[in-house]
């Protein structure tokens, strides 16, 4: 398989995640656990010969797990690193899978949902990502896709510490859990700390999409838990609901506010934010990102006029390289991305209307 019928195969597999997503506040959520085999070292003290027989092993159990849709395998080698940077955004991973290599390999199903990294940290990550808020049905279906994996393969698993892993720190459950919320009024109106120290849990931790929370990006907050010892998976997805359904609690009553006409500057900063994606000739993705998510806000709290059916969760993340030049269906020299994400952008807003 040549690389350019393998890069066709792998964006026509991969169906918006945004097609069904109706909630304005959480985004989505990623499930993930991390799994190794009992019977073989740790993915990085792996020859190239056990990697191949660890793939096997775990791609025959994948290719029959009827909770699967039709899955394909990608074998690291035969991706360019731009199709890898897209299965990083496309499943909202923050950790690149740039570096990935032979002997490592990725499985997708149709409805490009699910993704199973294999021979990276660990033997096999396996993660659903989810935008109907249904983090509980993720977490069944990853159960009973380890159960149907389990009945051909050993885990490796310790009566102590759980599950062994590479980390030390992610034994235990293996699972993490992470939710992407869209906050705009809490930021703008200055409520972050706030809210960070209300909500402020021992097992949750809170950073923006680069890490930080000094700087929020597209005003999305990114929580994750942060023990994977000595907590139950149930005691886990709990704690992230609640964790959730409090942070979209508080922005919803601010929406309220806004509605109201308190915080006549974030008018200001919604109506500017329109202008820059009207008139800007080139557009970096962060300032990209932070002006969508304002017309987004204003779109939800009618100060924004639009078009009905227009996603702009699917727009949101279709401003990052990959998603933007497969938005684009060609490939763009870097120092051409700006202006093109600008293009794309002014097509967009020129769908939009100013109503304050």
């Amino acid at each position: 398989m040549t690389k350019k019928k393998n890069s066709a195969q792998l964006k026509l597999s991969l169906k918006s995640p945004w097609q069904d997503h109706s909630h304005n506040v959480w985004l989505a959520s990623t499930l993930s656990i991390s799994r190794n085999l009992g019977k073989f070292k740790f993915a990085a003290q792996l020859d190239k010969v056990r990697q191949q027989q660890v793939i096997s092993l775990l791609w025959e159990g994948l290719k029959t797990a009827p909770t699967l849709q039709t899955p394909t395998l990608y074998r690291a080698e035969e991706l360019t690193p731009l199709q890898k940077e897209y299965l990083m955004e496309h499943f909202l991973i923050q950790e690149g899978f740039h570096k990935a290599h032979a002997g490592e390999g990725f499985a997708i199903d149709a409805e490009a949902r699910f993704l199973a990294a294999m021979n990276l940290q660990d033997h096999l990550l396996m993660q659903f990502i989810d935008t109907q808020q249904e983090i509980e049905k993720s977490w069944n279906a990853l159960v009973k896709l380890e159960e149907h994996l389990g009945s051909t393969v050993d885990f490796a698993f310790h009566p102590r510490f759980g599950f062994v892993t590479a980390d030390p720190n992610q034994c235990g459950t293996g699972l993490f859990v992470t939710l992407f919320l869209h906050i705009p009024a809490v930021i703008h109106l200055g409520e972050l700390p706030e809210l960070l120290e209300k909500e402020r849990e021992d097992e949750v931790e809170s950073i923006g999409l680069q890490g930080k929370t000094s700087e929020m990006i597209g005003d999305i907050l990114v929580a994750h838990n942060t023990c994977t010892v000595g907590l139950t998976e149930e005691y886990l997805l709990t704690t992230m609901r609640m964790w959730a359904t409090r942070a979209v609690v508080a922005e919803i009553s601010l929406r309220k506010k806004l509605l109201r006409g308190e915080g006549e500057q974030i008018k200001n900063r919604v109506a500017r934010a329109l202008g820059l994606l009207t008139h800007s000739y080139q557009l970096e993705v962060v300032e990209a990102l932070n002006a969508l998510s304002l017309v987004k806000l204003g779109v939800e709290i009618g100060w924004i006029g639009a078009p009905e059916g227009l996603n702009l969760n699917q727009i949101l993340f279709n401003c990052r390289r990959a998603h933007l030049m497969e938005a684009l269906k060609e490939e763009v020299a870097i120092p051409e991305l700006p202006r093109r994400r600008a293009e794309y952008l002014q097509a967009i807003a020129a769908k939009m209307t100013l109503l304050i």
